[in-house]
């Protein structure tokens, strides 16, 4: 966004409009407060850096000075150690900020500081640990307000701006992955394969619970079909791969009356006729229900899935050890995109998935097309050449329902809800 008065503006009152989107639940809350904070720390990193950093704390009433020159000698040894740990001595030169250890909690679980007295001396490349906890602290403080108020909003905006604010959180403005990549082509007699090799955790495992039972509930059907739809498969093959496996254990009659509806209705071809496009990773989190005791196997399994059976499912996929602790700790945090960015990593070695996205995966497909660049680096031109289309049938329209990117984080007093929404178009 330009940076400019009118660009600012825009920035900051669209911050505003999607707290107030994202303020309504507590999963909502949560994926709004960590990409936000990603998305800061990204901003601060790229503009606070060099002779501005101590103003630019001074300005914003954030108390930390760089350690003197006396006590930086008298600890050389010791911060020196530290950052060669970390393999980054050409840091050494940098200044330290002497800062209560609590506030930089996740630089101590990693390791990156050194520890003195109840203080952790932070080099200058990591304050932005700091500063972030804070700004962190405060959102949620905000959001938890937001969401005592948003029964009252609601109701005073109910046939205006309610509906506009509870369309925001489902709205997606990544690629829709409504065709497959050029190249990208794929077979029915591929599918097994493929699952095990380059399909997400959340799509492995409702093919591997397709295959055992021969069924699939209406939610997993959907998100399953619609992926696969997005990986290439046309109609025509799609109904010959749910027909397979779903009359292992019904008529042919009986699937083809009940359940081939649903698959010509998600290529645009029955009902509104709008070609309908995969679920993003936000959608698939989002969707209640899942149960596996009840025959429910939709969703994301890194938040579905209790840590006894998700240690045993990675450990089943081969994922070492050190990996599993790492996933499973992004699980308790909730981080479940990064959480799978970090499986990607598992299963395709030597990439640095979660390293280059700011939240992990955020589509399964994208998850699908890295691995196929991965093992196919080169593409296949003949597949790239005939279209690979996702369907024979092309609808009209296409709809992408998912999830908005984040603004940043300022704070500015709150206008009326007709100025934001003015700023922001």
């Amino acid at each position: 966004m330009p940076n400019t008065p009118t660009g600012i503006k825009k920035d900051v009152y669209s911050h505003f409009i999607l707290r107030l989107a994202y303020c309504r639940s507590e999963d909502l809350r949560r994926w709004f407060l960590q990409n936000e904070t990603e998305l800061f720390k990204h901003r601060f990193a790229l503009h606070q850096q060099g002779d501005d950093l101590n103003g630019w704390l001074a300005r914003h009433n954030l108390k930390y000075e760089a350690i003197s020159r006396d006590e930086a000698h008298f600890l050389e040894k010791d911060l020196e150690n530290t950052l060669k740990a970390r393999r980054e001595t050409e840091s050494l030169k940098q200044d330290h900020y002497k800062v209560p250890f609590e506030d930089v909690l996740d630089l101590v679980r990693q390791r990156r500081v050194f520890l003195k007295g109840g203080f952790a001396y932070v080099p200058a490349s990591d304050l932005v640990s700091i500063v972030t906890t804070r700004v962190r602290a405060h959102l949620s403080k905000q959001l938890s307000s937001h969401s005592r108020q948003w029964p009252a909003l609601r109701e005073e905006e109910s046939d205006r701006l309610a509906t506009f604010l509870e369309s925001l959180a489902t709205q997606y403005v990544g690629d829709d992955y409504a065709q497959p990549k050029s190249g990208q082509k794929v077979s029915l007699a591929e599918l097994p394969m493929l699952a095990k090799r380059s399909m997400p955790l959340c799509m492995s495992n409702m093919h591997s619970k397709l295959v055992e039972t021969s069924h699939l509930k209406h939610n997993a059907r959907n998100q399953l079909g619609l992926f696969l739809k997005g990986i290439g498969l046309t109609v025509e093959e799609s109904m010959a791969f749910w027909r397979s496996e779903f009359t292992k254990k019904m008529p042919a009659d009986k699937w083809q009356k009940e359940y081939a509806y649903g698959i010509r209705y998600n290529y645009g071809l029955e009902g509104k006729r709008t070609d309908w496009t995969p679920h993003s990773c936000m959608k698939v989190i989002s969707t209640p229900g899942a149960n596996a005791s009840a025959g429910e196997h939709h969703g994301c399994p890194f938040k579905n899935f209790d840590e006894t059976q998700m240690r045993a499912t990675l450990q089943q996929m081969s994922v070492p050890t050190a990996d599993v602790t790492y996933i499973l700790e992004k699980v308790r945090g909730q981080h479940y995109q990064i959480a799978c960015g970090k499986y990607f990593e598992a299963k395709h070695k030597g990439t640095t998935l979660i390293e280059t996205e700011l939240g992990g995966i955020s589509h399964p497909n994208q998850y699908f097309e890295q691995s196929m660049k991965f093992y196919n680096p080169a593409g296949t031109p003949a597949d790239a050449a005939s279209g690979a289309g996702a369907s024979s049938h092309k609808a009209a329209s296409s709809v992408a329902v998912e999830q908005p990117a984040m603004p940043a984080v300022e704070d500015v007093p709150m206008t009326t809800m007709d100025d934001l929404l003015a700023m922001a178009s």
